[in-house]
This record gives structure tokens, C-alpha cells and sequence, in this order.
């Protein structure tokens, strides 16, 4: 039942209105309130009357106080919703089937989607119909589908949590059909998250075809998911393009984060109406640039607001020598034309120009390059050769061509071990046709690269086979299974050696795009060295010291037989990194970079024996479009409108109220109160403990403090939680087994002995009347009142403790203090009086 914004869950509850009157009948008198009388002997018979007397009627306040309380529970029960949400109608008469996308675009606005889930699933309930939960991102094979009840659904919506990949709808399709078979009058509410994904006018449609209760689609009111992709753009420059579904005007900002999640720098974009990426760029020196690991949209949690790098976007500085004159005279000859050409785009180049080689080796690594590029370098020097074995263990990559002066023979920073001479058309060792390409290997750093027909080699250097060892990486092959390019890991860096010359002397691979991209792929490599390894060392640290087991073999596997690249740090579905889930795999290092992020490969880091690299949500190639196109028939919804409120927890606490406040003003009127007469210490004591008692039950009962709990704990635990928890541990007080059996047998209230008699048996008597009234008045039923000592009594079995101060109370002792700090601690409740009430003005009363 329905009235306006309010509505009743069991509205059937509400006849129990009409016994209002009954009640107001039953309690509309109260038993005659006693007469008080002086007893001097000489006027005993003064003023008795002897007429019948009737029960004085309860005060009209009072009864207005019980039939509101009775009210008020009535309307409780009936469970009262103030806002319930219209805007999703259930249709049909068979199970109720919530599909949920809980992909990468669902972390942001995760709470909508369960108050909307809880929703639904409320509305089943009502109905009572079973309930189908359908998540989109989820690994259908491993999943069944059944009709549950609504409150299984809840447990089942519990545990939904966002996927940091897009959700797969047609095979949640699929796995309904059964569903849709055996219940063809299913209703159908999708929760979605707003985004074509590719599939959903057809998701939609395939829906309406089957679910004969009708399809209703639930879609974000206004904000929509946001998703980041970072790139370096011109001159190095760090930019981000940040994506959405559309929408309107929107602003705010995106952080560049290292490896430790200091933030190194931020960048503010703004959407128009309709407009749906926006670009935005990062200014900072290269230093700081190649430290950020990751770039992040403030306020967004979600996968896709989450762009992770690698060193395929770190700016590179790059050395070049050559050990040839010629590029002055003819450029396109020159050894380092096409190297320059191909590393430019991405690097910054640092080339000496220097006639002795060792000097221009030392100018490059005083500026701390990345890589250095030696094209047609013979032998080294001694002293060259020290300082560069020192940066390439360091994390330094040292690329070296071959040349005529390499066929005379190498020296120690090679991969390997070189023959004397080379390998010519017409020579010794000689072809009688340039030789292609061999396709790359999955162990190859290149894995995934294509290599044009047309690449051709004339010509290399032969790597001695007796040299080659486990340790010996051969990347490239020609096609009769000669090494081109072999590399080996030396310390944290890599030797890298092309068997070939950097210009088109002895092959047509520097003119091709497949040298680019190869160059391209060994500068990723290296670490900076301008801050003691940069973002290279910075995630590398941060990947390797969270690899384990499996994963943590394959990512420091040192052979080249590794072809698989494994996951040791990935996204949730909140955009934090988290080590790898149990469904987490490792993926072929040739199928990586058209990998798309899915349960088995979730976005994260992933690392080989040649390093590591990152897989994301967002790429140069996505774009997010709105659902759109829905079949006739589909009802429309949003998640926005007004917050649904339950009043029932509201109606029972102010029934509750009502009946404490009831029990205060039945033991006023049996104390004989009228305002502005005198009470005795009785009826002052008896009040204040009515009042503060009745506030310790109301916070018992809503959970404040647990004190119905505590007074049933054991005397051990009371004694120990209190020397744990108190500010020094008190000696432990004796125990006598048959008061902690009395006092926990049931609940028992306690009062603090003060040494006089007469206070400490006005204490007893305030606490018995209480008793009594609690035990005829409610279902509660209080042992006897113990009095103890704060001294030397366990006081951990009393859920209130009633202390009234004299003049002649004395300061506690230090381990009293801590006791008494324990017991508070642990949920105990002490009620001070320091008997000065009505000396001024009465509480509460005119």
C-alpha cells in the first residue's frame, strides 16, 4: 500500500489500529495510590471517613503516552517506507531476473548499483518471488545459474564485486536461456552501467524476446564512467586523452603517480556538452617524467580511470657513437642515420661527435643515458670497457652493430663470442641468396612483430656456437636459423648486438619499419640513470618484490626459454593494484600487445626475462558510446531520485522511548510526586535510578554499549579483559563463587557501599523498588541488588553500578582507578548521584 512518498511493506498489519480502543480500555485506570498518614496515637481516628472509594483515574498525559506508544509499534510492524523507489515496475508473475554489469565502468558508482540491487531484490520479496542474479563480468563456466530466494539473493549480491574488465553480456545471454525456459513469465531488470560495450541493443533485445514479464534497463541519471589513456606525445611531452559515454559539461583532474603513489604532477581537463574525450598534458623535466609508473583520474574508482606504464612510455636517453667518419659527406650512408631516424620519435639523443671514442663513451654516461649505441665499434679500451660494464650492470642497455671492424674480432661486452671474418655473398662461408627473416619466437623480446617479405641480409658477423649458453637470448633469426640479434642480461642491464651494420651496407633492414619497432623495444629496456633507476627500477622493484611461487620464477627466469609474460601486480576493479587473483594466468609474450583484460588476464603488470610491461583497460583505440538503440517495449529507469528511508527502526526507538517514559512516570506517581512538594531521599534516589536505568536499557538494546552482554560474561573474562584494558593492570580482586554464580545467573544491578549505613540502605532500597517495577512492567526480570566494594570487589558482573557521593567519600586508589576505567571500557555503565537533586530548581518541571 501506497500513500504518496510512503508506502507499507505489510500494510495487512495495520487492522491492528482497531484494537487501540480495547487498549485504551484496559489501561484507562490504575490502582489506587496509597494515602499517607500521620500515626500519633491520639489522632489516629481523625479524618477517617468511612465512604467506598473508587480507583482514581489515570491522568489523561499518561494514557496519551501508552496509546501512542501501542501506535507507534503498530505502525512499525507494518514496515512504513518513506521515497520507496517507483521508478523500476516489475512485471509477470514468474522469478525476477537482475542482470548486473559489474565490469571496469561499475567501480565508480558501485553503490548505486547495490542500493539499486537491494532494491529490486525488496520488491521480489514483497511479491514473493524467487530472484536470479545475473553478474555480466564473470567466468559463466564456472557459475550456475538457479531461482533463489530473495534472501539468499541478498547474500549473493553481498558478495559482487567490480571486474576490472569489460562484461561479457552475450554470454550471459546464453546461461539464461535455461532460466528463461522453465519460467517463461521471468521479468527482466537490467543494471546497467551505461556503455555499449559493442553488444547491448542486442543483449537487450535477446532479453525481450524471452523474459515475458517485460525488460526494464536501469541506467547511470548523468555521471558516466571515465577512462584514461597516457602516451608520450611530441618531444617527449607526457599526455593523457581522457574518454567517456558523453553527457554533460564536466571537469576535473588527472594525476601522475610514482611507483610509491607520490604524486608528481597534475593535469586539469574539462568536457563540454556532449563531447567525449578530451586530451591534457603533463609538464615536467624528464627525470620526473620517466618516475611515473601510472597515471590516475581524481575521484574515479574504477579500472579504466587507471592508465599503467612501462618503459614503452618513458622517454629515453639514448648515446650514439659510430666508429666511421662518413656522415658529414653522405648522410644516408652514415652508421647512425637510420638509428637517429628511428629513435628520435621516442628518445632524446645525446651524440658527442667526439673523434676519440672512450672520451665520447665518457661524455654520454656523465649524462646518464639510458641506452647507448655503438654502430661499428671494434674493440673497446680497457678503460671504456670497466666503465661501461659498470652502467650496464647498473640497469644501462649497450647496443652494438657489426661492422668491419667487429669482423676482426670483439671483446667481453658482447652477448657472444665472434668468429673472425664474416658471413658474404661470394665469401668463404657464403650464400648463394640474401637471406629473409625467420618469423620471431615467442621468447624473443620482438614476439609479435611482423617481418616484411622484403627484408633481406647480405651479409652479418657469425656468433661462435661453442660460446652460446643458456644464458645467450637470441631474438632474431634468419630464415636457415643463423642468429641476427642475440642479447644477454648482464647484472640489471642488457649487451644487445644486431650481426649486422646500422646502415643498408649489409642488409635492408635499417630502411624498414621492422627496425623501429625493434629499436623501440630494446629502449625499453633501460633504467634511468639519472635517478638512480627512475620509473624502470621504480616498477620493476615494485612488480618483482610482490612476485611469488610460479609467477615469481617466470618473472626472474633468466633463460631464454621463457615465452610467457606473468602477472605480478594487477588492477581490481577499483583501479588499486593488488597482487594476482587464483584466476590470474600468464599470457604469450607474442599475443600481448592485442591482448585484451579479461578474468584470465586481468589489467596489471606482467613481467619476463626481458622485462615487463602493462596492460590496460583503455588503449590509443577505445571510445565509449551510451546505450542506445533499445527494442520497442524495453522500459527505461535511472538510479537517481530520492533516497529511500525505512521509518520501522525510527517507530520502534520512539515506541521504546515512550514505554521508558511511561516506567519514570508510574514510579513519580507511586513516590506520591507532585510538582513542587519535597521528596525524601527514597523517592529522589528511586527517580534517579528509574531515569538513568532507563537510559542504559534503551542503549543496551540498540547495541551503545553492550551492557546486557557484559553482565552475563564470566568472572574470568571480566577480570582479565579489565587488567588488559584498563590504563595499568589492578591486582586481581577475590572472587566468591557464590556471588559471581547469583550475580550472573541473572541480570543484577549493583550498588557502591560508602560506609554509611544509612545511605548504603537507602542505595538497596532504591534498587529493590526498581527490581520490583522492572520485573511486573517488562519482560526483564533483575536479580536482588548486590552491594561492593570498588576497593576490593569484582564489579565486572553488573551492567549498571549505582554510586551515590557523601562528604565522606575518599579518593579511589590507582588500581581502583583502572578498574574502574576497564569497567567502563568494557561497556559498564556507573550512575554518580550526588544527592543534591531538588536543592535548586526541580529538572524538567515548572
Amino acid at each position: 500500500m501506497s500513500l504518496g512518498a510512503l508506502s507499507f511493506l505489510s500494510p495487512l498489519l495495520l487492522t491492528a489500529l482497531i484494537a487501540l480502543p480495547v487498549i485504551y480500555w484496559l489501561l484507562r485506570t490504575t490502582p489506587p495510590r496509597p494515602r499517607q498518614i500521620r500515626f500519633p496515637a491520639t489522632r489516629i481516628l481523625v479524618g477517617l471517613e468511612n465512604k467506598e472509594k473508587t480507583p482514581d483515574t489515570t491522568p489523561w498525559w499518561l494514557m496519551l503516552l501508552r496509546m501512542l506508544a501501542a501506535a507507534a509499534i503498530i505502525f512499525a510492524l507494518a514496515e512504513p517506507v518513506l521515497n520507496p523507489e517507483r521508478s523500476v515496475a516489475i512485471g509477470g508473475s514468474g522469478p525476477v531476473v537482475v542482470v548486473v554489469d559489474n565490469g571496469w565502468s561499475s567501480g565508480d558508482q558501485w553503490a548505486e548499483r547495490q542500493a539499486a540491487l537491494e532494491r529490486t531484490i525488496g520488491s521480489a520479496e514483497a511479491q514473493r518471488r524467487a530472484v536470479v542474479i545475473v553478474p555480466t563480468a564473470e567466468d559463466g563456466a564456472k557459475t550456475t545459474l538457479a531461482q533463489i530466494a530473495p534472501a539468499d539473493a541478498r547474500r549473493r549480491a553481498a558478495a559482487l564485486i567490480p571486474q576490472p574488465f569489460a562484461p561479457n553480456r552475450s554470454e550471459a545471454l546464453e546461461r539464461l536461456a535455461p532460466i528463461f525456459a522453465a519460467a517463461p513469465d521471468a521479468a527482466v531488470v537490467w543494471l546497467s552501467d551505461g556503455i555499449d560495450h559493442g553488444a547491448a541493443g542486442a543483449f537487450a533485445s535477446g532479453l525481450a524476446e524471452q523474459a515475458g514479464g517485460g525488460v526494464t534497463v536501469v541506467a547511470p541519471q548523468s555521471e558516466t564512467a571515465l577512462g584514461v589513456f597516457a602516451e608520450l606525445g611530441e618531444g617527449g611531452v607526457l599526455q593523457a586523452r581522457i574518454v567517456r559515454s558523453g553527457g554533460g559539461a564536466e571537469e576535473g583532474l588527472v594525476h601522475a603517480l610514482s611507483a610509491r603513489g607520490e604524486r608528481l604532477s597534475e593535469a586539469r581537463f574539462k568536457f563540454g556538452v556532449g563531447q567525449k574525450q578530451v586530451e591534457t598534458t603533463f609538464d615536467l623535466p624528464l627525470e620526473l617524467r620517466n618516475q611515473v609508473s601510472r597515471v590516475a583520474i581524481s575521484g574515479e574508482r574504477s579500472a579504466g580511470a587507471v592508465q599503467l606504464l612501462d618503459g614503452r612510455t618513458r622517454w629515453n636517453r639514448v648515446g650514439l657513437i659510430s666508429g666511421a667518419n662518413q656522415e658529414q659527406t653522405q648522410p644516408l650512408l652514415g652508421p647512425l642515420y637510420y638509428i637517429r631516424r628511428a629513435l628520435a620519435p621516442f628518445s632524446e639523443l645525446v651524440d658527442p661527435k667526439a673523434a676519440d671514442t672512450a672520451q665520447g663513451i665518457r661524455t654520454i654516461l656523465q649524462q646518464n643515458a639510458t641506452v647507448l649505441a655503438l654502430a661499428d665499434i671494434g674493440r673497446l679500451s680497457e678503460a671504456s670497457e670497466t666503465g661501461l660494464t659498470r652502467w650496464v650492470e647498473r640497469g644501462g642497455v649497450l647496443l652494438r652493430f657489426a661492422g668491419p671492424r667487429l669482423e676482426q674480432g670483439g671483446d667481453a661486452l658482447l652477448p657472444v663470442d665472434l668468429r673472425e671474418g664474416g658471413r658474404a655473398l661470394g665469401g668463404a662461408l657464403s650464400w648463394s641468396e640474401p637471406q629473409a627473416l625467420a618469423p620471431f619466437a615467442e621468447e624473443s623480446l620482438f614476439a609479435g612483430l611482423e617481418v616484411p617479405p622484403d627484408v633481406r641480409v647480405r651479409r652479418q658477423v657469425l656468433a661462435e656456437p661453442a660460446s652460446m649458453d643458456a644464458a645467450t637470448l637470441v631474438w632474431a633469426r634468419l630464415a636457415d636459423g643463423t642468429p641476427l640479434v642475440t642479447a644477454r642480461r648482464q647484472g640489471n642491464g642488457h649487451v644487445v648486438l644486431f650481426h649486422i651494420t646500422a646502415n643498408s651496407d649489409w642488409s635492408n633492414l635499417p630502411l624498414s619499419g621492422l627496425f623501429v619497432g625493434m629499436l623501440r623495444r630494446i629502449a625499453t629496456l633501460g633504467a634511468s640513470q639519472s635517478t638512480g633507476g627512475g620509473a624502470g627500477a621504480a616498477a620493476d622493484s615494485e612488480t618483482t618484490e610482490t612476485a611469488t611461487g610460479a609467477n615469481a620464477s617466470r618473472a626472474t627466469a633468466a633463460s631464454g626459454s621463457d615465452a610467457v609474460l606473468s602477472p605480478v601486480r594487477v588492477l581490481d576493479g577499483f583501479g588499486a593494484l593488488v597482487p594476482p587473483p587464483a584466476t590470474a594466468e600468464g599470457a604469450p609474450q607474442s599475443e600481448f600487445a592485442n591482448l585484451a583484460p579479461q578474468l584470465k588476464h586481468p589489467p596489471g603488470y606482467y613481467r619476463s626475462a626481458t622485462g615487463q610491461q602493462a596492460l590496460n583497460i583503455v588503449n590509443a583505440d577505445t571510445s565509449l558510446t551510451a546505450i542506445g538503440g533499445l527494442p520497442g517495449g524495453v522500459a527505461q529507469a535511472s538510479y537517481g531520485g530520492e533516497t529511500r528511508t525505512d521509518l520501522k527502526p525510527w517507530l520502534l526507538g520512539a515506541a521504546l522511548l515512550l514505554l521508558f517514559l511511561d516506567v519514570i512516570a508510574i514510579m513519580l506517581l507511586q513516590s506520591n510526586w507532585r510538582p513542587g512538594r519535597a521528596r525524601g531521599a527514597a523517592a529522589k534516589s528511586a527517580a534517579a535510578i528509574a531515569l538513568v536505568a532507563a537510559a542504559g536499557l534503551a542503549f543496551a538494546i540498540v547495541g551503545a554499549g553492550s551492557v546486557m552482554a557484559q553482565s552475563n560474561s564470566g568472572a574470568a573474562q571480566g577480570s582479565t579483559a579489565s587488567a588488559s584494558d584498563g590504563a595499568s593492570a589492578p591486582t586481581k580482586p577475590k572472587i566468591d563463587p557464590r556471588v559471581a554464580l547469583a550475580a550472573t545467573s541473572k541480570v543484577t544491578f549493583g550498588y557502591v557501599l560508602t560506609g554509611d549505613p544509612g545511605l548504603d540502605a537507602t542505595s538497596k532500597a532504591g534498587l529493590e523498588g526498581l527490581v520490583k517495577v522492572l520485573t511486573a512492567r517488562t519482560a526483564i526480570e533483575p536479580g536482588p541488588p548486590f552491594g561492593v566494594s570498588i576497593e576490593n570487589d569484582e564489579i565486572s558482573f553488573f551492567p549498571i553500578l549505582y554510586w551515590p557521593v557523601s562528604d565522606q567519600t575518599k579518593a579511589l586508589s590507582d588500581q581502583a582507578r583502572a578498574k574502574v576505567d576497564a569497567y567502563m571500557k568494557r561497556g559498564g555503565m556507573l550512575i554518580f548521584d550526588t544527592r543534591d537533586f531538588g536543592q535548586g530548581m526541580p529538572l524538567g518541571f515548572a
